[in-house]
């Protein structure tokens, strides 16, 4: 813990020893602290590294405005053609196909690092902003719409965490 802020260490790495109560009394589902999850807000590479740079952001501004303005900055690093921001409240499935034409990996990127934001500043800080928040209930329906085959296992698992993760955000909304 600094300032009130909970970051994971080399020894602990990501448990719930290292995250903020309102994180560990809200988020119970196990794969919150799985590094290796694909599915999991920090297992896959953009949610890790999302989680790692956020962690780092709380050590130098120590504040917590301005949060989704740097999440979208972190996306538009990555080189897609599309500027996140812009791209964030599409949902519709038409024009979100059209998108991964021309622009494979933006929406999927774009995705895990909004929830690795959202649920890493609940992780850092034990709440969270209500525009991040916000973008976060829409990177879940967008998912939610791209998971294109959600009777097969793997998109039944996935389909499964998205919902764990938007019921997770709508209690901790209410706390």
């Amino acid at each position: 813990m600094n300032n009130g802020y909970f970051f994971d260490d080399e020894e602990e790495g990501l448990a719930k020893e290292t995250s903020h109560p309102n994180f560990v009394k809200g988020m119970t589902a196990e794969f919150y602290y799985d590094c290796l999850d694909d599915f999991a807000p920090f297992g896959n590479d953009d949610g890790a590294d999302i989680l790692y740079q956020l962690s780092d952001w709380y050590r130098e501004k120590k504040l917590t405005r301005n949060v989704l303005k740097w999440v979208f900055e972190r996306i538009d690093e990555a080189g897609c053609k599309y500027q996140s921001e812009g791209v964030s409240e599409v949902l519709t499935l038409e024009t979100l196909n059209d998108i991964q034409q021309e622009d494979e990996y933006l929406i999927q990127i774009m995705d895990n690092s909004i929830l690795a934001a959202a649920f890493g500043q609940i992780k850092i800080t034990g709440k969270i902003d209500q525009k991040l928040l916000e973008k976060a209930k829409i990177a879940i329906k967008r998912q939610q719409l791209l998971n294109t085959n959600p009777s097969s296992d793997v998109g039944l698992e996935y389909a499964n965490r998205l919902a764990t993760m938007e019921k997770d955000l709508l209690n901790f909304q209410s706390i």
